[in-house]
């Protein structure tokens, strides 16, 4: 009786977690890099070329329902718009900046460097060469090295993982999920 009842649960990897966190199916395998308290992906590393061969600058991929949605409102607020001013304006953010872009590169390219019949992406974090481009791949950025000053901006914008409940619960999304700020 019990062995049933344990065959009966579901079992969700990782891999169909960050699917329904994201609501689509992945192009490539993943690592996990960061959870939350729920032990759930929050951030995932996701290889320099995806499985059809195309090429994916971003080393880490913001998965976590809560951030992405509190993220997505800080660009819709312009948030990316006044960054890049300040990158303009401000010498120190400007070389801050600039050294995790040239350092973001470098460790990707070793890291990945010994794989044959791929193509390298260009760029910084998230493929970006003269602006900041994408909060959400900073924030990652920033949530696996602690390295990003525009990460550190945009976390001390959105706050830590606060959801009261998971958002994936017994492999499903869990209707009762709510971000708060």
């Amino acid at each position: 009786m019990l062995w049933s009842l344990l065959l009966e649960q579901t079992v969700t990897s990782e891999k169909q977690i960050v699917e329904i966190q994201l609501n689509r199916k992945l192009r490539s395998e993943i690592r996990v890099a960061v959870k939350c308290h729920f032990d759930l992906p929050v951030v995932v590393d996701v290889p320099k070329n995806l499985d059809d061969g195309t090429p994916f600058p971003t080393m880490f991929w913001l998965t976590c329902p809560m951030y992405i949605k509190k993220v997505s409102t800080l660009e819709s607020h312009g948030m990316v718009k006044e960054l890049d001013n300040q990158l303009n304006s401000n010498n120190k953010l400007r070389k801050l900046w600039s050294k995790r872009q040239k350092s973001y590169e470098k460790e990707r390219n070793r890291k990945y460097k010994s794989l044959n019949n791929t193509v390298s992406p260009i760029g910084g974090v998230g493929g970006t060469v003269s602006s900041i481009k994408c909060l959400h791949s900073h924030l990652a950025d920033e949530l696996v090295t602690g390295k990003n000053i525009v990460g550190q901006i945009v976390l001390e914008n959105v706050g830590g993982c606060n959801c009261k409940e998971p958002c994936v619960f017994e492999g499903a999304k869990n209707d009762y999920w709510r971000s708060e700020w």
